[in-house]
């Protein structure tokens, strides 16, 4: 199903459904892609389509976006996500789409020159920040348990998340001031510790539920006893479970003291 753009959409910020056809990969864009574009299209799945594509107005030839360009042909063609088959041609990329197999786009009025200018910047590592790896970590465990499909496949699996956490302690050692012979070097303030065993605790078994409206949710919630739980949570855990506080659990220097 082709949908055709609004005459005035060329001055509006808003995005436009358009058909995967329709949009031009540029032959020069810059960033290659490759298995990453599976682990995009399962987390597209699991949640939602996000930011539109960016396209040339006069062209349709993408601007920022290329990757999801990828990842949409892939769940079109149908895909195994946490080993159910999903996408096809009939999925809906959201619930709002006026359509199955048709994508948000933002259409933007510029000339060749600028549309690569465009694409060099939404790839410039110039103009990015940096994470703060402890704001991260308590994000990915805010709604997420440890080795959770999604978090994975976005490379914030258990090991990735417990490095990230060490990188914070890490960072804390490198500001805080030290006097004396206080040891500086991160790796030999490692050396020695205790050893510890991860548990596996990932859940024996998840079942989908889906609900009409928030109402049903509450009772939900209400039955189940699950008074700690969000009315917008998209998992909990049956008996209730409270969540691992990682941000907080950064080593950190004694200064070269030792212990009291």
């Amino acid at each position: 199903m082709k949908v055709t753009p609004p005459a005035r959409a060329l001055n509006e910020a808003a995005a436009v459904w358009l058909p995967l056809d329709v949009l031009r990969p540029n032959p020069r864009n810059p960033r290659a892609h490759g298995a990453e574009v599976n682990r995009l299209a399962r987390t597209i799945v699991r949640t939602t389509w996000g930011a539109p594509i960016i396209a040339q107005a006069g062209t349709c030839r993408i601007i920022g976006g290329h990757g999801r360009l990828e990842a949409a042909r892939l769940i079109l063609a149908g895909i195994e996500v946490d080993g159910i088959a999903r996408g096809g041609p009939e999925h809906r990329f959201d619930r709002d789409a006026p359509g199955p197999g048709v994508v948000p786009v933002r259409l933007v009025d510029v000339s060749d020159a600028e549309a690569d200018a465009m694409t060099l910047a939404d790839n410039a590592r110039t103009l990015q920040g940096t994470d703060d790896a402890a704001a991260l970590v308590a994000m990915a465990t805010l709604a997420f348990e440890r080795d959770a499909p999604t978090m994975a496949d976005m490379g914030y699996g258990a090991a990735e998340l417990d490095a990230l956490v060490k990188a914070a302690g890490n960072a804390v050692l490198a500001a805080a001031p030290t006097t004396g012979d206080a040891v500086t070097d991160h790796d030999a303030e490692w050396e020695g510790m205790p050893e510890f065993e991860s548990n596996d605790e990932m859940p024996h078994r998840s079942i989908i539920v889906h609900f009409r409206n928030d109402a049903d949710v509450a009772d939900f919630l209400n039955r189940l006893e699950l008074e700690g739980v969000s009315s917008k949570a998209k998992f909990t855990w049956f008996p209730y479970l409270t969540r691992n506080d990682f941000a907080s659990k950064a080593y950190v220097s004694d200064g070269g003291q030792g212990a009291p």
